[in-house]
């Protein structure tokens, strides 16, 4: 979706916002978001987006852009990033984040967000992502799902993330669903497959979700794990300690909330489970990861996480080192705004500065013949020159990360660990979504 800053929100992102916990005041500079001082006591009382951050927030996961040919989505997907799950292409995965455990078996009970779109229509059509509301639950088997949208949850694990292209025939078929749905509409969902639970399970978990106390009964739990990740966290376990918050975020989705004060007091947490994630991501150089969590932050917990310095500050770090110099420019511009005297986050905006004219050589060298460009092809010697002062500098600098693209022949790969192993850095290639990229990462 794109938007001017004088443009109005679509239809269907307002009933959206107007579900959100606080009050939106359209001024001058935008869409203002008020505050409540006694919150968070280190932040500024008021933030401001215009119209057009805005409904990127919202609308987090564009899905195109005007101009984009939408009918099947077809710009979404590549040789490498998607998985037939009918043979025929009538539901297509794309997978966007990987969950953990196996994946959901027949006839269970399964706890959903999505946010959906039809073909042709920049916005979504139907939105579960409102702050403090449980997941959609659906049983599998009975009919409660389109059959694709079935078809394409049973492949997920706990806490994946995907993205399903489904054809007329698995979706809403000839007749469509007017007026939101046209007939022969392909259908695409984004899907967080919250949890799961048997039969049998379910009983007791409806029986407990009665309980009038479930929320602080849920917090008491939350808080032990939180105390153990970041326990897990400080002796640099990061698998143990990315366990124990998904953990965490997976009760507090499925206890969900009853009224404004355990609805802030949930946001304040999920705020803070998907902050310290970001930051167990970007250990880990899983820097697609720290993006997702910037995403899902603002997703389910915006009232904090708009708010939020170090949240922004890794998602532009990540956005930094994933090359993607436009997106962590607007991130690290979100925290200098929060906290305009934080040294660490003007150190951020230089070397990002630093990091896109190093970029910008780069491609200059690699992709100088773009007629002839091969990405099977040997880098050129002008391209280790550059290369090898960069290291340099990085190896005698402060920053613990540097991130280069280069092509596919995998005999550079060789090169550049070996010349990194004569630092004694570590070198491996960066993956989204468990595809392998032609950026690497190199680590001290």
């Amino acid at each position: 979706m794109m938007a001017d800053e004088t443009s109005e929100l679509p239809p269907n992102v307002l009933d959206v916002l107007k579900n959100a916990s606080e009050e939106i005041l359209n001024n001058q500079d935008g869409c203002c978001f008020t505050v409540d001082n006694s919150l968070n006591d280190d932040v500024n009382d008021t933030f401001s987006y215009n119209t057009a951050e805005l409904a990127e927030f919202i609308n987090f996961d564009m899905i195109g852009e005007e101009g984009d040919n939408l009918e099947s989505f077809n710009h979404l997907i590549t040789n490498e990033n998607h998985q037939d799950l009918t043979g025929d292409r009538k539901v297509l995965k794309i997978l966007l984040e990987q969950g953990i455990g196996h994946v959901v078996p027949e006839n269970y009970i399964v706890f959903i967000h999505y946010i959906a779109y039809v073909s042709n229509i920049l916005e979504p059509f139907d939105v579960t992502y409102i702050q403090g509301r449980r997941p959609k639950r659906f049983t599998l088997g009975n009919g409660e799902l389109l059959p694709g949208l079935e078809l394409g949850i049973k492949t997920m694990t706990t806490g994946e993330h995907a993205r399903f292209i489904i054809k007329p025939e698995l979706a809403y078929r000839e007749l469509g669903c007017p007026p939101r749905i046209p007939p022969k509409a392909t259908i695409l969902f984004d899907v967080h497959l919250v949890s799961f639970l048997s039969p049998e399970n379910i009983l007791i978990f409806d029986r407990e979700n009665r309980d009038p106390n479930l929320f602080n009964k849920t917090l008491v739990q939350v808080k032990k794990l939180h105390f153990e990740a970041n326990e897990q966290f400080k002796l640099k376990n990061m698998e143990k300690a990315i366990y124990k918050y998904n953990r965490a975020l997976e009760l507090l989705h499925l206890a969900g909330c009853k009224n404004n004060n355990e609805e802030i007091e949930m946001m304040k947490y999920l705020n803070k489970f998907y902050t310290n994630l970001s930051l167990c991501y970007l250990k880990q150089c899983a820097f697609n990861k720290v993006c997702r969590m910037g995403m899902e932050a603002m997703k389910y917990s915006e009232r904090f996480s708009k708010r939020s310095v170090k949240l922004f500050f890794n998602w532009g770090k990540a956005l930094r080192l994933l090359k993607n110099f436009t997106e962590a420019k607007k991130k690290i511009q979100i925290a200098l705004k929060l906290e305009p005297q934080n040294e660490t986050i003007h150190d951020e905006n230089y070397k990002l500065e630093k990091d896109q004219k190093f970029h910008h050589n780069i491609e200059l060298i690699t992709f100088k013949d773009e007629n002839n460009a091969d990405d099977n092809e040997r880098l050129a010697p002008e391209f280790w020159e550059v290369f090898n002062t960069r290291l340099i500098e990085f190896y005698n600098g402060e920053d613990d990360v540097l991130t280069v693209m280069l092509n596919k022949n995998p005999d550079d790969f060789e090169v550049v660990k070996n010349k990194a192993s004569t630092y004694g850095l570590q070198v491996h290639f960066i993956t989204k979504a468990g595809v392998q990229t032609n950026c690497i990462a190199i680590q001290k």
